[in-house]
């Protein structure tokens, strides 16, 4: 039984405590009416509450472009507040609830919570994990139509900075996009990156596993090592914060059959994607080595496409882009690739031919800044760092348009 006070206004008498609970109703009721109908009646005090949570916010799971609502259900005692956070990030306003705005795949793993606070003081909300799915038909495929780096939105790239953490593990033909991206690098900070992302840089850890793609098992067991073990949020345990790895090959996918091309790369590949469904992993197909459109390498690169375009996979075409020059003059079928030079073809080389009559053109320019480029030219490795740029702002949300 609650204890409560009477005080009669007519009177002025004294306080009457009264213990009203089951059968004293009438009791209650006869003191009012002995006080004429006037009385003062005293709550006991009440004890402010700490806020508490349940149920927590929920994984949500949503297609790249839509937007994704994660929610609480609070109590204690009022007035409460919230504060929902991504990751460390400060995001919407004084809700239990929040509705991301459209979401991109660089959005893919990132955790949301929030704080619910009152007089009493706060209690922080488990993380919940947002996964985006690439919608229908949203296979990103990078080839020599996406080197103009004039075409990405200056957003896209702070996007990308902002948010990918990239792991590139790699040899000496790898090292072309790399050469490629440091000679943009120091030609405009803005194409600035690291190993950690420091002062506002994209972060790029080169050479993170050791290796390339062609040797199988150990490109895969090399990034598991890196990543550890798949956590909640479909990470690494090791290495939460990276969301993006990318393989390239050296010279073994020509020397892949359709099968054991599927067994060597693309199953253990979605294996990789299946157990860290937080992480975007990038396809390469493999450099060119001159035996053209009719060459078993070209119908390995063909296979590594056409799995990467039905499945919606994102695919950096390594071979495509040396395949052509600025111009749009196509050189595979011209056996682009002899002389273990990317280049290279039966008529010469379209990279110094190219720039012997674009002396004045800025990818010149770019070109003759560029430190040497392994296993092929300085313009090749320029074309190189311009599109993997294009890749990262696609990764980050931009569609290309």
């Amino acid at each position: 039984m609650s204890s409560f006070s009477f005080r009669c206004h007519s009177t002025r008498r004294t306080l009457i405590p009264v213990r009203v609970g089951t059968g004293l109703a009438g009791l209650a009721l006869a003191l009012l009416a002995a006080c004429g109908g006037e009385s003062e009646v005293t709550p006991p005090p009440v004890n402010p509450v700490a806020p508490r949570i349940a149920p927590q916010p929920q994984a949500q799971t949503v297609t790249a472009g839509t937007s994704a609502t994660f929610s609480v259900v609070a109590t204690g005692t009022a007035p409460l507040t919230y504060q929902w956070r991504k990751g460390t990030a400060n995001v919407g306003t004084n809700s239990s609830s929040y509705t991301t705005p459209a979401t991109v795949l660089g959005d893919n793993g990132a955790h949301f919570s929030v704080v619910v606070t009152n007089a009493v003081g706060h209690i922080d909300s488990a993380e919940a994990t947002l996964t985006v799915n690439p919608s229908a038909g949203s296979a990103i495929l990078v080839n020599h139509t996406h080197t103009d780096l004039s075409q990405i939105p200056s957003a896209q790239i702070t996007a990308a900075k902002q948010n990918l953490k990239i792991a590139y593990g790699h040899t000496s033909h790898g090292s072309q996009l790399i050469t490629g991206m440091d000679a943009l690098a120091g030609s405009n900070s803005v194409y600035a990156f690291n190993n950690t992302g420091a002062g506002g840089a994209l972060s790029l850890h080169d050479t993170a596993m050791g290796g390339d793609v062609g040797y199988h098992p150990a490109w895969v067991d090399n990034t598991r090592a890196y990543l550890g073990a798949p956590n909640a949020s479909g990470r690494g345990t090791t290495r939460p914060d990276v969301n993006v790895i990318i393989w390239s090959w050296c010279g073994q996918a020509s020397e892949r059959t359709h099968q054991t091309m599927i067994d060597t790369y693309l199953a253990p590949m979605a294996q990789l994607e299946t157990d860290y469904p937080g992480i975007k992993f990038v396809y390469m197909t493999g450099h060119l080595d001159g035996t053209g459109t009719n060459g078993n390498l070209h119908q390995r690169n063909e296979q590594i496409r056409a799995h990467c375009q039905t499945n919606n996979r994102v695919l950096f075409d390594f071979a495509d882009i040396e395949s052509y020059d600025p111009s749009g003059a196509e050189f595979l079928s011209r056996g682009a690739g002899i002389s273990a030079n990317g280049c290279a073809y039966t008529g010469g080389n379209w990279a110094s031919q190219w720039l012997a009559a674009h002396p004045t053109d800025p990818l010149a320019t770019l070109a003759n800044a560029c430190d040497s480029c392994a296993h092929s030219e300085r313009l090749n490795c320029i074309l190189k760092g311009r599109a993997a740029w294009w890749l990262w702002a696609r990764l980050a949300g931009w569609n290309g348009q």
